[in-house]
């Protein structure tokens, strides 16, 4: 993939969301379909057989936030 002129260091590409801080095998990663998917601890998150989506990145983020506190994946 190349840069565009507009954009000589590929920023517009980058995306801001990736590797929680805290590390531990938390992310969150943007869907295909649109929205985010989260990892806790390495493993998806699931809700009712899906895997959980979240419209918002700063939600997710709140959300293994959450489930960082209490020690488990949260419903």
């Amino acid at each position: 993939m190349t840069n565009s002129p507009d954009d000589p260091e590929g920023n517009l590409l980058r995306p801001k969301f990736g590797v929680i801080s805290g590390g531990g095998g938390n992310r969150i990663e943007l869907m295909v379909s649109g929205g985010f998917m989260v990892f806790w601890r390495g493993q998806v998150v699931y809700e009712n057989g899906r895997i959980k989506r979240f419209l918002d990145e700063n939600i997710a983020r709140v959300f293994l936030e959450r489930c960082d506190r209490v020690g488990k994946i949260i419903h």
